[in-house]
Order: structure tokens, then sequence, then C-alpha cells
């Protein structure tokens, strides 16, 4: 596993993940650097979906269930047999001030 680059960083690890990490370049047969880019390779993904936060509701109300919403939408409305130039007629051409 060669690299153009050299990315140097003081790693603090827990004691553990250190001897974890040697367990592992022991039992592979690789070196402590390859175990720990290989893990910083697979791990990203991990990382950055537990570190980016949820999408915000932007109402604190549920959203209607798709059945519910296909039964409202599949009824003809009042608005069906309009035409747009109609329907251009009827809106407003200003906001209320």
């Amino acid at each position: 596993m060669k690299s153009k680059t050299t990315y140097q960083y003081p790693l603090r690890l827990d004691k553990r993940d250190g001897v974890a990490v040697a367990q592992i370049a022991k039992e592979t047969g690789q070196s402590i650097n390859s175990v720990l880019a290989l893990s910083i390779r697979n791990g990203l993904p991990l990382a950055r979906q537990a570190l980016t936060r949820p999408p915000r509701r932007v109402t604190a109300v549920d959203p209607l269930p798709d059945h519910l919403l296909r039964r409202a939408y599949a009824e003809p409305d009042e608005l069906d047999g309009i035409s747009a130039e109609q329907l251009a007629k009827f809106q407003s051409r200003k906001e209320p001030q």
C-alpha cells in the first residue's frame, strides 16, 4: 500500500485500541501503518454516518401515510376543469400589503 502523500499526525490511541492494532498487525503480517490506513479507509463512511446530524424536521406534525396521500390526491378537485389561462385570471398579481 504505497502512497505519494505522507500525512503525519500524532495519533493518541486508547491502550486497548493500540493493543488491538498491534495484534491485528501481528496476526496478518501487515505493518501497523497498513492496519491503521485500512482501518481509516474502511471506517470513514461509518464515522461520517455517526457524526452527521440527521435532517431536521420542518414541523412537529407527523407526515401523512402514503395511502392517505394517494387517496386525497386521486380525487378530482375544484380546479380540475379550469384551464391555465382561467386560473391565471383568478390569481392575484399583487401581494397584499
